[in-house]
């Protein structure tokens, strides 16, 4: 059962310094009482393994999740530029637990007034 949780295209901030992500994908994270942060542990297509450091405002009632970890070197891996895309999906193998797969893409040509993303 593969879910997507949220797809973005990337802005400079979430370039350069951490990837803001949609506050409606939180309840997909096992964040534990009283904590602002957890690991999230995503695989890309090509196989890696990255961990993500995912942590939100304390005391305030935008909470405003963002990744940090391995985020800027997940970037640099795929040379990823303002307006590429990120998509952050969630597998449950019922019973295996819950695995989380992260995909970055590029805009690569228009064909017929469609816009064409390829996987990096």
């Amino acid at each position: 059962l593969k879910m997507q949780l949220f797809s973005k295209d990337l802005s400079s901030t979430d370039i350069n310094h951490r990837l803001a992500i949609p506050t409606a994908s939180l309840e997909a994270f096992e964040i534990p009482p009283g904590e602002h942060s957890v690991d999230v542990l995503a695989m890309d297509a090509d196989g890696n393994v990255w961990r993500f450091l995912l942590s939100t405002r304390t005391n305030e009632p935008h909470r405003k999740p963002v990744f940090y970890g391995d985020w800027r070197q997940f970037v640099q891996n795929k040379d990823l530029r303002v307006g590429d895309k990120v998509i952050f999906e969630m597998e449950d193998d019922l019973g295996d637990g819950v695995r989380f797969r992260i995909r970055a893409q590029k805009q690569r040509i228009r064909l017929l007034g469609a816009d064409i993303w390829v996987d990096v």
